[in-house]
């Protein structure tokens, strides 16, 4: 076993214990801070402590530092669009690894503190703002800003009106996912970290989504089904399900028979509908670092059931795209950076 993944398992077992230590080394390293929190900022400081840790054990794992770097720099913007000071997080930062230096081995405690160093670089030279993910010159651009504004407007009847005319106009529902729900989502994503709306607004707009894609469904179906299958599900607690949503339309839209379980699926679960529909094609998604070695575990599982062991699995999301190469650490056939090269890429598994 690397030493990477040995320290992420010590970190994980140990999670409590250094979370404890490490937010009594930062009411100690600024006296008067605690005594300024109301009791919420308290506990959300024991949170994002353990965040830290969470990211920090799950970069070990995958042995990718660039993902905990991208985790500061995610910080960072936050914590600059809330108008908190910078020396929190880099303090809070330096706090956790002192709690590790004391309880980790010699080995484990100096390839964490490597991680940690490099980390901290990203923090201190990454930008504090980020471009928007909608464009007017793109394909549906105009589209895409009109429907933002609705969404976030709270003009659900509207939202859905304007997409359901261009799909009446010929529209083609490939092109609405592809072109206004995709970067709409990533926007509003951009549009939270920056402080721009409340978590209300995100969950709002994204159920607003969750119907219009409901309503533009019956559209998808053209010709004959085809032999092939999909179960496609998210991994441990996850609650950022659109995005394999898309992924499991784009299959149906290919004529596929498609099993689309959701977010927070138990991993025996998934193995079983994998199991009972024969599924051709097993896609994960994870949006949350912290998950990745949750899709590890279901590919374990797969693997070393006879009834499954031959079909394909299919991973993405955001980690996966940070680091391409994380696909073979989890034991996946393949990865896929969004819906539409998941498609191509599925089908170019079950022709290999």
């Amino acid at each position: 076993m690397k030493i990477t993944e040995t320290a992420s398992s010590s970190i994980r077992s140990s999670m409590d214990r250094l979370v404890a230590d490490a937010v009594d080394r930062q009411w100690r390293r600024w006296p008067d801070l605690r005594a300024r929190l109301n009791e919420f900022q308290r506990e959300q400081t024991i949170n994002d402590t353990r965040f830290h840790l969470q990211f920090i054990a799950s970069s070990l794992w995958a042995a990718e530092p660039l993902l905990l770097g991208d985790y500061m720099r995610w910080c960072k913007v936050l914590f600059t669009n809330l108008s908190l000071p910078i020396e929190w997080l880099e303090g809070s930062i330096e706090c956790v690894g002192e709690s590790l230096a004391e309880t980790l081995s010699a080995a484990e405690s100096a390839v964490a503190e490597e991680y940690i160093d490099s980390a901290t670089e990203v923090l201190r030279s990454s930008e504090t703002t980020l471009e928007s993910f909608i464009s007017a010159d793109a394909p549906l651009g105009g589209l895409a800003l009109r429907y933002l504004g609705a969404v976030l407007g709270g003009d659900r009847l509207h939202a859905s009106q304007m997409l359901t005319d261009i799909a009446d106009e010929g529209a083609s529902v490939r092109d609405i996912y592809l072109h206004v729900f995709q970067p709409v989502q990533r926007e509003i994503g951009r549009l939270w970290l920056m402080n721009r709306i409340s978590v209300a607004q995100e969950h709002y707009a994204t159920s607003v989504t969750q119907v219009v894609m409901a309503q533009l469904y019956g559209r998808m179906f053209t010709g004959e089904a085809s032999n092939r299958s999909l179960v496609a599900a998210c991994v441990g607690n996850e609650l950022h399900e659109l995005g394999m949503r898309m992924v499991a339309d784009f299959f149906e839209m290919d004529h596929w028979d498609t099993r689309y379980l959701g977010a927070n699926m138990p991993n025996a679960s998934i193995v079983q509908m994998v199991q009972e529909s024969r599924a051709d094609v097993l896609a994960l998604s994870a949006t949350m670092l912290f998950h990745v070695d949750e899709i590890a575990k279901i590919i374990e599982m797969v693997r070393a059931d006879e009834a499954t062991a031959r079909t394909k699995v299919l991973v993405g999301g955001y980690p996966f795209n940070l680091a391409p190469d994380l696909w073979h650490r989890v034991g996946a056939d393949g990865y896929a950076p969004d819906a539409e090269s998941a498609l191509v890429i599925g089908k170019e598994l079950l022709t290999a």
